[in-house]
C-alpha cells in the first residue's frame, strides 16, 4: 500500500521505485483476472508506462534504452489479444529494471525528499491492524508550499 507519508517523504529514486511497484501490481492482477478486469488492469499499466516515458531525462544515455523498452512495453499492452506469455515477458523487464533502481535507490537514503517544502508526515499502524492512522508534527500547513 503506497501511503501519503511514502510520496512525500521518498527521494526521486523511491518515486520511481513506487511508479514501478504500481505498474507490477497492475500486471500482476491482469495476470488474475477475467478479460473485463483484465483489461482495465492492462490500461492503467500502460498509463504508468507513458507516465514514464515522458519522464525520461535525454541527457542522461540510459533514458534512450529506457525509451525502446518502454516503447516495446506500450506496444504490448496496446495489442487487442494480449497473451500471457508477453504479460509475464514485460513483467520481468520491468521487475529487473526495478530492482536495479531499488538498489540504486538505496545509496540515496540520506538524500532530502523530492517534494521540498511538504509537511513531515509520520504513519504507523497504531490503532489496529488494519487502520492507517498518520500524525502531523509541526507546521498545521496540509498542503504543499510554493
Amino acid at each position: 500500500m503506497v501511503t501519503v507519508s511514502a510520496i512525500a517523504n521518498a527521494t526521486r529514486g523511491q518515486l520511481l521505485c513506487i511508479t514501478y511497484e504500481m505498474f507490477l501490481y497492475h500486471i500482476e492482477e491482469a495476470l488474475k483476472k477475467a478479460e473485463e478486469k483484465r483489461d482495465e488492469h492492462l490500461q492503467k499499466a500502460g498509463e504508468i508506462i507513458k507516465t514514464l516515458t515522458e519522464d525520461l531525462d535525454f541527457e542522461v544515455p540510459l533514458s534512450h534504452e529506457l525509451f525502446r523498452l518502454y516503447v516495446y512495453i506500450q506496444g504490448v499492452l496496446m495489442e487487442s489479444q494480449v497473451s500471457d506469455d508477453k504479460i509475464k515477458h514485460i513483467y520481468q523487464i520491468i521487475d529487473i529494471i526495478y530492482k536495479g533502481f531499488l538498489e540504486v535507490s538505496k545509496e540515496e537514503e540520506q538524500a532530502p525528499p523530492s517534494i521540498q517544502n511538504a509537511e513531515q508526515i509520520y504513519a504507523g499502524f497504531t490503532y489496529g491492524k488494519g487502520d492507517l492512522n498518520e500524525m502531523r508534527i509541526g507546521d498545521k500547513n496540509r498542503g504543499f508550499k510554493a
